[in-house]
């Protein structure tokens, strides 16, 4: 069986009407979005494509992000903070929640404050590190954003979001429990069934909501594909759409039926597939 961590993107209108309040009535009014770097590019585009959400997060790791600095003077050599220098990091509060804010560029940075203040600018994977175990809201109160859990922020800084699915054995004697969920992951199985539309050996494909007690893992969604090709293709094309597809209940593991995982039965009898292989007619019919 093979899993994969889900974290989800999401429309920033609601979290960006919250960041644009002020303190005795202000508002900030935002620019229209022009991007700045590649890593603007990337994130407009992996808003709108699942498909590029990947590339986003690869630019990512190369790229700087701003925050900015609450504390007095900050010691400097030739613009590099000496070893050891402590940062304050501010703290805002969307939808009920804390987080670290952080820019993509200065500009978008310029455009979240109302008057002048110190900043930084740090490559994101050394960001992360300093903010490890912190929720990040990447542009708050910008035209396009994200969120990153503190979750995600550790899949990214181990590599466990970039590398091939972690992969674990049922037992054969292992009680499990297995039925419907309680909420499908409407957004995740769109994005699945557009994926194996373009494989043509996957066959058909369910979703379940399972729990092994013997792994200590919470209740989470289960993906149990048929196909007759590379097994390590199909998880890493769903895997890939899988890690950033909005899941209630991650994460989400892939189970291949191939006649020896124990489920078929379960999966034939009582479940009705959320994907199936759409026969193609040819261009003639008698």
């Amino acid at each position: 069986m093979k899993r994969f961590l889900a974290f989800f993107w999401r429309n920033c209108d609601e979290a960006n009407k919250q960041a644009g309040r002020r303190t005795k009535g202000k508002r900030r009014v935002f620019m229209s979005f022009e991007p700045q770097n590649k890593l603007e590019r990337t994130l407009a585009a992996a808003a709108d494509d699942p498909s590029r959400r990947m590339e986003f997060y690869e630019e990512l790791r190369r790229s700087e992000l701003y925050t900015l600095h609450m504390g007095g003077e900050m010691p400097t050599r030739e613009g590099v903070l000496k070893e050891k220098t402590t940062v304050r990091l501010p703290s805002v509060e969307l939808e009920g929640k804390a987080y670290i804010p952080v820019f993509s560029s200065l500009r978008m940075l310029q455009q979240s404050i109302d008057r002048e203040m110190r900043y930084l600018s740090v490559n994101a994977m050394d960001l992360f590190e300093l903010v490890r175990g912190s929720d990040v809201w990447l542009n708050p109160g910008g035209a396009v954003g994200k969120e990153f859990p503190a979750s995600e922020i550790e899949a990214i800084l181990d590599g466990s979001l970039f590398g091939i699915p972690r992969t674990h054995t049922i037992e054969r004697e292992t009680q499990m429990m297995i039925g419907r969920p309680e909420k499908e992951p409407d957004e995740l199985l769109e994005e699945l069934a557009e994926v194996f539309d373009e494989l043509p050996s996957v066959k058909l494909a369910y979703n379940a909501h399972y729990y092994n007690p013997a792994t200590g893992d919470p209740p989470h969604t289960l993906i149990a594909v048929e196909t007759d090709g590379n097994w390590e293709e199909v998880v890493r094309a769903a895997g890939r759409r899988a890690s950033s597809a909005r899941v209630p209940d991650p994460p989400v593991d892939f189970l291949r039926l191939d006649g020896t995982s124990g489920l078929e039965h379960y999966f034939e009898a009582d479940c009705e597939p959320f994907y199936r292989k759409r026969r193609r007619r040819g261009l003639f019919a008698r």
